[in-house]
């Protein structure tokens, strides 16, 4: 329980810092480039780690602040644009702002996630105080995938650390080459996506 704490103080001194070296602010001239810009929290922590508490608040308070200063900016450039809070869970630390406008607008909006035929209701009032702020983005779940490319399951045996290893992987990559549940071919690759949860795409009402 001390290290998860130790953790969480640190996570929440960085996110502090990438606010205070402007990590957060909107990069116009980049969006206007290349048609997107975004801004992650750190997400090199851990994905299983337990996110609650101080760090939970200090999550959410950046990304709705960073939303709505966005969007101040991006409605002064009078086009049309998309504007979104993706809210990953239990993935917190991978949560984030994503704007766009041209192409990509359309892009984001329509194909950048799968859908989920989980109940789509938001429970918000696990986010005690930050429910009322949070009630006034209208919230669609998505399914967070991840990855395993085809090098990933043929990377040789005898470069893994452990036997044992080697056997985990190799027990999870056939389970995913037998359920398909989201392959792609890039590059004359393919691509296997599964499933680590829900992804909450929110937008202002």
């Amino acid at each position: 329980m001390k290290k998860k704490t130790i953790l969480s103080k640190k996570i929440i001194r960085d996110i502090n810092n990438s606010i205070n070296d402007s990590d957060s602010k909107l990069d116009v001239n980049f969006l206007n480039e290349e048609k997107y810009y975004n801004y992650e929290i750190e997400e090199w922590y851990g994905e299983e780690f337990g996110i609650k508490g101080e760090l939970r608040k200090k999550i959410i308070e950046t990304l709705i602040k960073t939303y709505f200063e966005w969007k101040k900016e991006l409605d002064e450039l009078n086009k049309e644009y998309y504007l979104a809070i993706w809210l990953y869970n239990p993935r917190m630390l991978k949560s984030e702002i994503v704007c766009a406008i041209d192409e990509k607008a359309k892009y984001y909006e329509n194909e950048s996630f799968l859908a989920s035929n989980k109940n789509s209701e938001f429970d918000l009032n696990q986010f005690g105080v930050l429910s009322t702020e949070l009630q006034k983005f209208t919230w669609d779940r998505k399914i967070d995938l991840d990855s395993v490319h085809e090098w990933e399951i043929n990377f040789p045996k005898e470069q893994y650390e452990s036997e044992k290893k080697y056997n985990q992987d190799q027990k999870f990559y056939n389970k995913l080459i037998r359920e398909k549940f989201h392959v792609v071919e890039k590059d004359k690759e393919k691509i296997y996506f599964h499933p680590k949860g829900d992804v909450w795409i929110g937008k202002l009402n």
